[in-house]
């Protein structure tokens, strides 16, 4: 018999990840074959929220669409029932729309054309719905920031200028998105002015995790201090954040800790990259990947400067595409097997977006 509650009960109970999205995708085709258009809605939802968080983003992009058009279909739809975040259907998929803008900016195969239409139907929903354009210029930003395109810099002159309304993100995003948009641009004491509230936890990002929007700021401040090769503040912020995480994927930025502790503590960027190559070289987000990749450059660079010879030896099991039964790599050969990669995903953005910023960025980060 055909229980909604049950089935979200049953995947609820499954690991994050690929069990519970399995799980969710079970409850999706029960909700179809009933025609329960709230939970088949609701489930969807669902799905996409277990992608982004736990899984794999381009699952959400499938998935979306045929959320969106449900909500078309059926706008008023109820989800009070089962999340009582939102009003209806709608103000849901306005928001995760959101993620999906997100992922225009880090996955180079969502083509350009689909990025441009997702950005202006999602605009014309804002302006459908009575809300205004800050979140809709937030994302214009980051996303043309990101291919070193000077409409970013227009988007964010808006996004300033518009007021906070119910469909923005949580002020202390927004904050941070200013603090990060700062430093970037070495406004360092701006950044640190703006940065008061969310240190002294005057402005959160979640009443239940109260560090969350901190540790995104910290991260903010390692990565400029990373490109600044402030090789002391390197060393605080890494040991800083390390002892914060509070176990959320989000935060546990071991990649960037390889290439902080390359600078300032060889050894333990080591043992990082023996624990977590195989991580990043499974991961399927290609943004992700190609910082991956130059964190790990980054890291064979400064072992090569701090090794006397030539070979560093290294565990990989059978499915890293350079093994050796005997475990010695040559430092130079995994340097450029990690930089092939990172080229090769800059060379598809750049094809994506009609730059060279990506391998331009490449060649001059290393």
């Amino acid at each position: 018999m055909y229980n909604p509650v049950e089935l979200r009960e049953r995947y609820r109970e499954l690991e994050h990840g690929r069990a519970r999205m399995a799980g969710i995708r079970a409850a999706i085709e029960e909700a179809d074959k009933h025609k329960d258009i709230s939970y088949q809605i609701y489930f969807r939802a669902q799905f996409c929220e277990e992608s982004v968080f736990y899984g794999d983003d381009l699952d959400m992009v499938v998935m979306f669409p045929e959320m969106l058009s449900l909500v078309d279909r059926y706008p008023d739809a109820p989800t009070t029932r089962h999340n009582s975040s939102y009003k209806n259907s709608y103000s849901n998929v306005l928001w995760i729309y959101k993620w999906l803008l997100e992922d225009c900016e880090r996955f180079y195969q969502i083509p350009m054309e689909d990025c441009l239409k997702f950005f202006e139907d999602y605009k014309q929903r804002c302006i459908a719905t009575g809300y205004n354009l800050r979140p809709y210029y937030e994302y214009v930003y980051s996303f043309y920031d990101s291919m070193g395109d000077s409409r970013g810099e227009e988007a964010f002159g808006r996004f300033r200028k518009l007021p906070h309304d119910g469909n923005c993100n949580c002020r202390a995003c927004e904050r941070n998105l200013e603090i990060n948009y700062y430093l970037d641009h070495d406004e360092f004491e701006t950044a640190v002015r703006l940065s008061q509230d969310i240190e002294n936890h005057r402005l959160l990002c979640s009443t239940i995790e109260k560090n969350r929007a901190w540790l995104r700021m910290k991260k903010h401040f390692l990565h400029y201090y990373l490109r600044k090769k402030e090789y002391e503040k390197i060393a605080e912020y890494c040991r800083l954040i390390e002892r914060n995480m509070n176990g959320e994927r989000e935060f546990e930025c071991w990649s960037d800790f390889l290439e902080g502790y390359a600078y300032v503590d060889i050894g333990k960027a080591l043992k990082i990259y023996k624990k977590f190559w195989k991580e990043w070289l499974s991961e399927r987000c290609p943004g992700e990947a190609y910082d991956n990749d130059i964190s790990a450059c980054v890291f064979f660079r400064e072992l090569g400067k701090a090794r006397k010879g030539e070979y560093v030896k290294i565990g990989f099991d059978d499915t890293f595409p350079l093994f050796r039964e005997d475990g010695r790599y040559r430092i130079e050969e995994l340097y450029k097997y990690h930089y092939n990669r990172a080229r090769e995903v800059a060379e598809k953005f750049d094809a994506r977006n009609g730059t060279d910023f990506y391998c331009r960025s490449l060649k001059e980060c290393l």
